[in-house]
């Protein structure tokens, strides 16, 4: 008996699924439908969509399942189309199109808010509104398999559907009020005042923008003549913005800013696209590749943007990454700026930055002396935090008035300025050599740094405990020495974690300097500063001068090292309070309490606890650099647009290249020692 010729074919066996037959029934009831139900569309997703623990192939095999049944029947594209006319008929679709996708007008703060709450409270949906409709309907899951899939296939979909004719005997009105809307939107953004001060050439001469909303106008108005002089406009526009974001390196920028900047340019894309839909005289997609396109690809990228603006409408994840993404490469560019002082590129700056380091080495010494005072004072918790946090931020400060080094303060700086070079290097071989040449500066670098903190912080604990001693004053006794050194070796404590937690805070302190670097430049400081009358009374109008010329330089250096002496002492407090186990390990200040109790046993340690001790300090150094090293590296390079891949591909290959620097070091100097 012959077998009957199936309705559609699933590509590949030649049969259709149970799925796909789920879909020609939709189909077939869509088709005796009258008038059209929206339910349907519903079910007929639901049958194209992944169920779960299914992989995301199955739906695109559904996909040209969906794809070949309209093409063998007519009919079920008609029905179909008659559905989605009934759809757009029935809903209010002007916020899907001007709002999805793009960034709210509510200020950071208040959507950071809006969206925790309803992620707690999940919001109720208006079922009149397709945006709202949308959302009901769509799952993550849908953005997964929707943007893995082959555009060509939904453009098939669409020329099958003829869904250019449907937009435009769409009702009236819903492109042509979206489009005017958005040009509503641009032409007031553009006059916005954060983006006039930062450049006045928008104000003083025609706004683009306005120029832009006066020809949409027009071109609605009258429905005639092609969109040249909009596309025109279009790219003046765009000029405007990236000479903002220019201007941005040399005047700062703040979230508000970030999201006006980046609004209208979400904005000028939609409103392009939307009349791409009405126009085919429109330029390509700016996105788009310089090769001729489906006239149906503007709309497919259009689809895809919002399916994916509905999986992300409430998350607080898209929220930082949008808004966050411009504002973290700024604050990362300051960073990398601060960092070219913290590279040494010749013996005599090797030279330079080891006795710099040595100097801060004695002040820590002395630093973790007055700590240990205090602690012995058996203050109120409260009380000891905040004065072991006060002697942190102040040594810290003075170290930094002093122009000593930090040595692992230098990886947060290094690798925000590491990162801003490599971003702008894109073949492989040129990457790895830049790599390979980072690497050696910053382990040199690095190693003079080390030692001069070191060293100098141990020696000057011991030469501290040893001049006391002359005078009959105990630093510590034998119960604090032994709980120094258990602290610093990793057998027998947390150290290395505590290590890293401390490495958490030199990132942090890096992010601070880069944000008040901003801040002092975007928000004017020093002018303000200048422009007060008290203090110019109180210590002469030259002495106010010198204090501020000081602060326009160095205000994020003396705040991300306030910052870092508090996170030091409250982290430990807190844990201490908590009871969760957190504390700190810097490899300077181990070093000194290495000092202090190596005397306290009157140098009678056990080789095997020295030798262990010394270790364990390398170690700590080892954590905190790798830590804060890896944090600013991958964040710098998030900020520069590279790919969360692309940059944890490129944080191995550097953090290997600097972990193999010493050996590779080693051998050029054997091999110079051997030439004639």
């Amino acid at each position: 008996m012959a077998t009957p010729e199936p309705n559609a074919l699933t590509p590949g066996n030649g049969a259709l699924d149970p799925d796909g037959a789920f879909m020609e029934q939709a189909l077939a009831r869509m088709q005796e439908a009258q008038p059209a139900n929206i339910d349907l569309l519903a079910r007929l997703w639901f049958h194209l969509r992944p169920h779960a623990n299914q992989p995301v192939a199955v739906a695109h095999a559904r996909l040209d399942t969906l794809a070949a049944l309209l093409a063998r029947h007519p009919a079920y594209a008609a029905a179909l189309r008659d559905h989605l006319a009934a759809l757009f008929s029935a809903k209010k679709s002007i916020r899907l199109l001007t709002e999805a996708g793009l960034l709210p007008y509510r200020s950071f703060a208040s959507e950071l808010k809006r969206r925790i709450g309803y992620k707690l409270l999940p919001p109720e949906h208006d079922p009149s509104h397709l945006r709202d409709w949308l959302d009901t309907l769509i799952t993550p899951r849908d953005h997964e398999w929707i943007c893995e899939s082959d555009p060509a296939v939904w453009q098939q979909l669409c020329e099958r559907l003829q869904v250019r004719a449907l937009f435009r005997r769409d009702p009236p009105g819903v492109l042509t009020n979206a489009i005017s809307s958005l040009a509503h939107r641009i032409a007031a953004g553009g006059l916005d005042p954060e983006l006039l001060r930062i450049d006045p050439v928008l104000e003083e001469y025609d706004s683009p923008f306005l120029a832009l909303h006066h020809e949409v106008d027009s071109w609605l108005r009258d429905q005639v003549g092609d969109t040249r002089q909009i596309d025109v406009l279009f790219e003046q526009c765009e000029a405007a913005l990236e000479r903002v974001n220019r201007r941005k390196n040399e005047v700062g920028t703040s979230i508000e800013l970030t999201l006006q900047s980046n609004r209208l340019m979400q904005q000028m894309r939609r409103m392009r696209t939307l009349i791409r839909l009405i126009d085919d005289s429109t330029r390509p997609h700016p996105d788009a590749e310089p090769v001729a396109e489906s006239p149906y690809a503007p709309l497919v990228r259009l689809f895809i943007e919002l399916i994916e603006a509905s999986a992300e409408r409430y998350r607080i994840s898209s929220l930082i990454r949008d808004t966050g993404g411009r504002l973290a490469r700024q604050i990362s560019l300051f960073a990398s700026q601060t960092g070219e002082h913290y590279v040494a590129d010749s013996r005599a700056a090797l030279n330079k930055l080891f006795w710099s380091a040595s100097g801060a080495g004695i002040v820590i010494a002395a630093m973790a002396l007055f700590k240990s005072r205090l602690v012995d004072l058996h203050l109120a918790p409260l009380q000891e935090a905040f004065l072991v946090s006060l002697n942190y931020a102040l040594g810290f400060v003075l170290i930094y008035l002093l122009h000593l080094t930090i040595a692992t303060k230098q990886p947060a700086m290094t690798a925000s300025l590491f990162a801003h070079t490599l971003a702008e290097v894109r073949s492989h071989q040129a990457q790895q050599k830049l790599i390979a040449e980072f690497a050696d500066k910053v382990w040199r670098s690095q190693a003079a740094a080390i030692f001069g903190n070191m060293l100098f912080a141990l020696a000057t604990a011991a030469l501290i405990a040893l001049a006391l001693a002359a005078t009959g004053q105990a630093t510590i006794g034998t119960d604090k020495a032994a709980e120094l050194l258990a602290e610093i070796d990793p057998g027998r404590s947390a150290a290395l974690f505590y290590a890293a937690v401390a490495g958490v805070g030199l990132f942090l302190s890096g992010i601070v300097s880069g944000y008040y670097d901003n801040k002092t430049i975007y928000q004017r400081i020093p002018e303000r500063l200048a422009n007060l009358t008290r203090p110019p009374r109180l210590l002469g109008a030259r002495s106010w001068q010198r204090i501020v010329d000081y602060l326009r330089e160095h205000l994020g250096g003396v705040m991300g090292n306030l910052f870092f002496g508090f996170y030091l002492g409250l982290t430990s407090a807190f844990g201490y309070l908590s009871g969760l186990p957190l504390d700190i390990r810097h490899i300077a200040f181990s070093a000194a309490n290495l000092g202090y109790a190596w005397q306290a046993y009157d140098w009678q340690l056990p080789m095997s606890v020295v030798l262990v001790s010394i270790a364990g300090v390398f170690l700590i150094g080892m954590v905190n650099l790798t830590v804060s090293f890896s944090l600013a590296f991958y964040l710098a390079l998030r900020a520069t647009r590279t790919s969360a891949q692309g940059s944890g591909k490129l944080l191995w290959r550097g953090l290997a290249a600097i972990l193999k620097a010493p050996f590779h070091w080693t051998r050029t100097q054997a091999k110079s020692k051997d030439a004639p």
